[in-house]
């Protein structure tokens, strides 16, 4: 009988702290609170006050980012300032130009007196951002970006939190394409998408097998969302014994059993450009 291979030498606890972590996010993967809940938990392992994840919508030629989602501390003004950054910043900030990124992970650190003076103006002031840590790396040919910046009360980074944040990419970044995926980009004009944009999962959840009605697919949608069963029931003006109806009748339809089976087989038949036609 051939030996077992070694066992790294991990203590139990942290590896348990770090699986849990990132665990929460990938649950989290196409719902309203993707970005929430990827911030909660870095925070546990890199103290920040805000994280972003953006991707490129285009791999060469002039820059065309796409917004995935914001979260920090300061909610409100982590919103609006990225908004505008988004809007009006974004494919122009060379900042970026400082990362190529190929087959690994790629990580720079952006202090704020590094940065032009119109960035530092418009955006590291409002924000009173002392320092932002960047991660960028290809997932399924796209070009991923995970900034995670800190306030004045904060110190810079140190090289283990850069290397933390490095490592943490290589499941964040993935767990972003899949987000982007099933929710979408967010619009930067200000606007909300219309509401059929929104729920892209129930236009692909009807060709999987062509058997959902459109009750069955909103349900199943709902619930990738993030949503409650009595959440649910409240905006479909039904019971909740009929969202658990619905549900059922899905979920024997497509063959699964569970909110998490369901995440993965929309992933599998997701088209893999549909993200930047939604909104988050």
């Amino acid at each position: 009988m051939d030996a077992a291979n070694p066992v790294p030498d991990l203590q139990l606890g942290q590896f348990a702290f770090v699986t849990e972590m990132l665990g929460n996010v990938a649950q989290a993967v196409g719902s309203l609170r993707f970005a929430q809940v990827l911030y909660e938990n870095i925070v546990r392992l890199v103290d920040c006050d805000a994280v972003h994840l953006d991707y490129e919508k285009s791999p060469s030629g002039h820059r065309n980012v796409g917004w995935i989602g914001s979260y920090g501390r300061d909610r409100e003004l982590v919103v609006e300032v990225m908004q505008r950054y988004y809007q009006s910043y974004a494919n122009e900030d060379a900042t970026y130009e400082g990362i190529v990124v190929e087959d690994e992970v790629r990580v720079l650190q952006v202090s704020a007196q590094k940065v032009e003076t119109e960035l530092r103006h418009l955006f590291y002031d409002i924000a009173d951002i002392h320092d932002e840590c960047v991660v960028a790396g290809l997932v399924n040919g796209t070009k991923y970006s995970m900034s995670v910046s800190r306030g004045r009360h904060l110190p810079q980074f140190s090289l283990k939190e850069l290397s933390l944040l490095k490592h943490l990419a290589l499941v964040v970044l993935p767990l972003a394409d899949s987000h982007r995926r099933l929710a979408g980009a967010i619009p930067t004009d200000g606007t909300p998408a219309e509401p059929a944009d929104r729920n892209l999962l129930a236009r692909w959840l009807p060709h999987l097998h062509g058997k959902l009605t459109p009750r069955e697919a909103h349900v199943c949608s709902s619930f990738i969302n993030g949503l409650t069963t009595q959440a649910i029931a409240q905006a479909m003006g039904v019971k909740a014994s009929t969202v658990n109806t619905y549900a059922k009748r899905a979920f024997e339809k497509l063959g699964v059993d569970t909110r998490r089976q369901l995440v993965a087989l929309v992933l599998k038949s997701a088209p893999l450009d549909s993200g930047e036609r939604g909104a988050h």
